[in-house]
This record gives C-alpha cells, sequence and structure tokens, in this order.
C-alpha cells in the first residue's frame, strides 16, 4: 500500500472514528460491559492520527503549489514580449 492510500484511509478511519465516539458517548448501552475505556481510547487515538494525516496533508499541497506558482511565474517572466523586444533590438 502506498503512502497516499495509507493516509487517505486514515482520514476516512478519523472522520468515522469521531462518529463512532459521539455515538457510544450518547448510547452507552450500545457497548460490551468494561470496553468502553478501551473503544474511546482507540477511537481518540484514530482521531488524532487522522488530524496529523490531515496537517501532513496540507503542509505538501501548499509546498509543492507554492513550487509550482514560483515555476509558473518565473517561465511568464522569461518567456514575457518585453524580455524579446529587448533582445532583438540589441
Amino acid at each position: 500500500m502506498t503512502r497516499e492510500q495509507l493516509a487517505a484511509e486514515a482520514l476516512r478511519a478519523g472522520k468515522h472514528s469521531l462518529h463512532n465516539l459521539r455515538l457510544i458517548q450518547n448510547e452507552p448501552d450500545r457497548m460490551l460491559p468494561g470496553r468502553m475505556e478501551n473503544a474511546e481510547g482507540y477511537l481518540n487515538l484514530m482521531i488524532r492520527f487522522a488530524e496529523v494525516e490531515m496537517k501532513n496533508a496540507r503542509l505538501a499541497r501548499r509546498t509543492l503549489g507554492l513550487r509550482t506558482r514560483l515555476k509558473s511565474l518565473l517561465v511568464l517572466i522569461l518567456s514575457s514580449p518585453e524580455q524579446k523586444r529587448k533582445g532583438e533590438s540589441v
């Protein structure tokens, strides 16, 4: 499994974990006796993991976007009509 697939799976699990955590807190009788603490701990762990993955994904996209924008601006500046005219007149 690739890193991107694992990150997507973690995000999905985190979103579902938040819903499930609210559900078991609102309706504790649905849980087996003695399992409430373990379930809450696991769901909180999955939520934190998903939050970290979302932060990492945002940072990666921002970095990639900035790099792409800078490349585009550089290409635009280098291929500008004024630059070509200056080169032709010399």
